[in-house]
């Protein structure tokens, strides 16, 4: 699969490390959903797929190209509308919140509203769909993003979804967990994004080139496992399916 970069693939594949089996997964479009849908296919075979617009225990045959693609509801096991699976996530029913973005900060802030002013924006983006909710509300979420030193900023343009520096009253969820990109994984554990393990055969000059400033790094580095040929198939599996590069 020449066409697929290889750092789409580690992306997608290292973000569905870190799904675990049964989990229920408030998944996003693009690179979420191509996780999850990976995960499935390898060692969560029982993570609980539900889409914005109320698919729940999705099997899309196809990766997605919005929450309102037909193959969200090829073979999914219940269809609730938006006002179901919004009241499910008020109630605290979903593990993970899986989340994308133009921006994400040193705090885990995510934009995907504007890039630029607000009021005079130089990109006017999507918007936020559910990321407030998920970012939220779910009792933890995984930010998976390309490297791309655009997208990290100290702090994001418009704080679409909230990160770690909000009140306990404003985040009913756990926050974020982490980041992954397709050379590291960065946690919260210093108050900030940390750098907190290197993609096999990453350095540390890799994983944080493009970074405007200084972060932290785990007190415990650790070197992320290679991924294996049925992790590497099955990522670019999902990728061919999704019919465009994921990054």
């Amino acid at each position: 699969m020449t066409d697929i970069p290889c750092e789409a693939v580690r992306l997608v594949a290292y973000g569905a490390r870190e799904i675990g089996d049964c989990q229920v997964l408030f998944v996003g479009i693009g690179v979420p959903s191509l996780s999850a849908l990976t995960a499935r296919q390898l060692h969560a075979p029982r993570a609980v797929l539900i889409y914005e617009s109320g698919a729940i225990d999705a099997i899309p045959p196809v990766p997605p190209l919005s929450t309102g693609s037909p193959s969200v509801v090829y073979d999914t096991g219940m269809l609730a509308g938006c006002l179901g699976v919004f009241s499910m996530l008020q109630r605290g029913a979903f593990d993970l919140g899986l989340l994308s973005a133009a921006q994400v900060d040193r705090h885990g802030n995510l934009n995907s509203t504007s890039l630029g002013p607000y009021e005079k924006p130089k990109v006017r983006l999507v918007g936020s769909g559910g990321a407030h909710d998920i970012a939220v509300l779910a009792r933890e979420t995984i930010i998976l993003m390309p490297h791309d030193p655009r997208r990290f900023v100290t702090s994001v343009d418009f704080a679409t979804s909230p990160g770690t520096n909000v009140s306990d009253y404003d985040m009913r969820g756990g926050g974020p967990r982490c980041v992954v990109t397709p050379r590291a994984r960065f946690t919260f554990e210093a108050g900030e994004l940390t750098l907190n393990a290197l993609a096999h055969g990453v350095s540390v000059e890799s994983a944080l080139e493009g970074f405007g400033w200084s972060l932290p790094l785990a007190n415990e580095l650790e070197d992320l496992d290679a991924l294996s040929d049925d992790e590497i198939a099955a990522a670019e599996d999902v990728l061919e399916s999704w019919g465009r590069d994921a990054v």
